[in-house]
């Protein structure tokens, strides 16, 4: 089976380097603003929207005007992907809302937000895996910090090389990274004969119907949440002081575009904090996945939406909603956890072991009994207590949602039978 692998690395650049880097990246940023401008203004005037062959055009005439021939100094692929990227945004627009791939109009690109670039042509004397480290055009070489070899890992512990797609560049919290997006064509593992249910939850994150919790570090996630808190606040009276002290006349009128050196460090401490809540999800999805994936062949879980989930009880003033501070409480815990980027780890996991994960319909798997088939809201009277009216049966209502998921699936079509047939 083909498959895709992207490795992530540390750059070690220097001050040089990293430079010429920040320049690429706001040089792409820059076209991608000016080619949407222009699609603004065609857009405003009922006017046929430029192609990317028309954008690029463009692109030659504005390495050569004076006012922005600084884009000669800049690599050339990272630029015609920017006017790929907003071309086939604009056609994503486009597409029925009905369309899972529709999207809103895009939006111009801001600083420090999303910084990058990437490159699909390449030699593949560009990438010395052996000594870690990448050349660039206009730049030359730099390494990076070889954690580990640019290679699959199979299932039984042998390694298979790639073949390399793209190469991608972002900055996260003032520290570059590159990506290498590989391809492999492996063979797929055995899939294991047994399976598994879970239920995701806001207090166990996963609950298997075998009696097994998997419990995320919230206590931490929320403590850097208050710190995080307490830092937006600081930032949301920089600007209003700042503007009080410009009605005086004792300061420089406010520009979001040129912050203070205090902004700036405020929003940096602001970065890290979110980074490292990013750091511990991530750690605690593959973790959990991984031992899954391990386990059984086959896993079951809920077809959750979280964006339905986590919408606004607060209502109209004409319709106000109930227990809004309960539901945004709710809705914090969920985001908290990260339904769907769990999902996506168990999917990718599985994916190399072998296995499969099939979503089932979430419906009525919290209030029904896994012995009698009982259906009844009064089953489940606290979060973690189960009680079927009907037969007695008592035991912690994770597990019972675990075990009403497996059996859902279990009772649709056999994961074992699509995994043996042709793709």
């Amino acid at each position: 089976m083909k498959i895709f692998c992207s490795f992530k690395f540390e750059l070690l650049a220097n001050e040089v380097q990293r430079s010429a880097l920040s320049r690429n990246a706001g040089c792409r940023r820059f076209v991608f603003n000016k080619a949407l401008e222009l699609q603004n203004e065609r857009k405003a005037q009922d006017r046929k929207l430029l192609s990317y062959c028309e954008m690029a055009s463009e692109l030659v005439r504005w390495k050569k005007a004076d006012e922005t021939s600084f884009l000669k100094e800049a690599m050339s692929q990272p630029l015609q992907q920017a006017l790929r990227d907003l071309d086939r945004a604009v056609r994503d627009s486009f597409r029925p809302k009905s369309d899972p791939a529709h999207k809103q109009w895009p939006k111009f690109k801001a600083k420090d937000i999303g910084d990058g670039f990437r490159i699909p042509q390449f030699k593949p004397d560009d990438i010395d895996d052996a000594n870690g480290r990448v050349k660039l055009p206009k730049i030359g070489w730099i390494r990076y910090r070889r954690t580990r070899p640019i290679a699959f890992k199979n299932a039984d512990g042998s390694l298979s090389s790639g073949t390399v797609k793209q190469i991608h560049f972002n900055k996260d919290c003032g520290r570059w990274f590159v990506v290498f997006t590989t391809e492999f064509d492996v063979v797929r593992p055995e899939m294991k004969a047994l399976d598994v249910g879970i239920d995701i939850g806001v207090v166990h994150a996963v609950a298997t119907s075998c009696g097994k919790f998997y419990d995320l570090d919230t206590d931490t996630l929320k403590d850097i949440e208050k710190r995080i808190a307490k830092l937006q606040r600081k930032l949301s009276l920089n600007r209003s002081s700042r503007k009080k002290l410009e009605e005086k006349g004792l300061a420089e009128p406010f520009d979001k575009t040129k912050p203070s050196r205090k902004r700036r460090r405020l929003k940096e401490r602001i970065q890290k904090l979110f980074r490292r809540m990013r750091g511990i999800r991530q750690d605690f999805y593959q973790k959990t996945a991984r031992a899954l994936a391990q386990e059984y062949g086959c896993v079951y879980a809920e077809d959750l939406k979280t964006k339905n989930m986590t919408k606004s009880a607060k209502g109209t003033a004409e319709n106000p909603g109930k227990n809004v501070r309960q539901k945004s409480g709710l809705n914090r815990a969920i985001l908290r956890t990260g339904f769907y980027g769990l999902s996506q780890a168990l999917d990718w996991q599985l994916t190399k072991a072998g296995g499969t994960l099939e979503k089932v319909p979430p419906a009525y798997t919290s209030c029904t009994c896994p012995i009698c088939s009982c259906r009844d809201k009064r089953n489940r009277p606290k979060q973690a207590v189960f009680h079927c009216t009907a037969c007695g049966h008592n035991e912690n209502a994770d597990i019972v949602g675990a075990k009403n998921v497996l059996r859902k699936g279990r009772t649709g079509p056999s994961a074992h039978v699509k995994s043996a047939s042709p793709v």
